[in-house]
């Protein structure tokens, strides 16, 4: 069966196009709205105008689901949600799909059956065929999409974090302060961000970028003390929660003190890393959740197709007591 998104490729439109057509919106220019109805003719194309009716039963119900169930900064996003939300007389339904995609696929179809108004979710897509599955569903249905903290569906809404420019601006304080041999620690899709910095102080790593991530955190905890007796770095960014928590495990067991031995930057402003007086990358998570849930109430006004969006909000540099110049540090002090 033929979908908007066949015609859409076919006239060489966007998908919202396709639909704007449809309602004979006066903006399309002529040729295009004779060219993406005579490729629907052709294609046996109609609306799914039963989708459409669905989108109006207002259950002011939202579904989310989490994909890293341990990180607070996931937790401390769904508290802000969940309140927002009720104070509108919303109701959230969370479950926890464990980074799973096939769990995920599965819960999806479950908060579909709920008759959710709106699904917050990070897509988990581990090979083209489950991308491409999950995208046409969410085209097909009646329910709005929102995809948290990932940009995996252009034209699925998002609100993301830039995380590039997290690597970039820890990358670039440490370098300011002398450092050269920095150790990031994950981060993998952020090599731009810490990259950038190096370029921009006219400076290579001394080592080549490696993801020191491992499948448990006992291999990432090998990984990084191997990394660290061999690579030698006068500071360390491990740029996800998980591998902070590690990566300091690997700091004590080897008696570095922070910051006279190593100086050590974080990602995600959690409270231990607060007690410890760890600087840290954070993300505006209440800002994040706030326009969320704005999103969520505006489909209630809404008649018609909603337009996607794409919001990024950007992370800053808390400072703390866990990094010193590397001029003041023991061995060159």
């Amino acid at each position: 069966m033929a979908t908007s998104k066949d015609v859409a490729r076919l006239a060489g439109v966007s998908h919202t196009t396709v639909s704007r057509a449809f309602r004979k919106d006066a903006k399309i220019k002529p040729e295009t709205y004779e060219r993406i109805m005579k490729i629907s003719e052709e294609l046996g194309y109609v609306p799914n105008q039963i989708a459409s009716s669905l989108r109006q039963k207002k259950t002011k119900t939202v579904g989310l689901i989490i994909s890293h169930g341990f990180n607070p900064l996931f937790l401390d996003i769904t508290h802000s949600i969940e309140t927002e939300l009720a104070k509108h007389g919303y109701r959230l339904l969370i479950s926890f799909d464990d980074d799973d995609p096939d769990q995920q696929w599965n819960i999806l179809q479950s908060l579909a059956s709920a008759q959710v108004n709106t699904i917050l979710f990070t897509p988990l897509v581990r090979d083209p065929a489950q991308k491409e599955r999950l995208h046409n569903w969410m085209q097909q249905s009646a329910i709005h999409f929102i995809q948290l903290v990932s940009n995996s569906y252009e034209d699925i809404t998002s609100f993301t974090f830039d995380d590039n420019l997290g690597a970039y601006l820890g990358t670039r304080h440490l370098l300011s302060l002398g450092h050269r041999n920095i150790l990031m620690i994950g981060g993998v899709n952020r090599t731009a961000g810490y990259e950038r910095a190096y370029a921009e102080f006219q400076a290579v790593p001394h080592h080549p970028f490696q993801d020191l991530t491992g499948r448990d955190d006992e291999e990432s905890y090998d990984n990084i003390k191997n990394a660290l007796l061999t690579q030698k770095p006068s500071a360390v960014f491990p740029v996800s929660t998980s591998l902070s928590y590690v990566t300091y495990e690997v700091l004590q067991d080897l008696k570095l003190e922070i910051p006279r031995d190593i100086s050590f930057l974080a990602f995600d402003d959690e409270r231990w890393l607060q007690l410890l007086h760890i600087s840290v990358i954070g993300h505006p998570t209440q800002a994040l959740s706030s326009s969320i849930v704005r999103e969520i109430l505006s489909y209630e006004t809404v008649d018609g197709e909603i337009y996607p969006s794409s919001t990024t909000f950007k992370p800053f540099l808390i400072e703390r007591q866990s990094i010193l110049p590397f001029s003041k540090m023991r061995e060159n002090g």
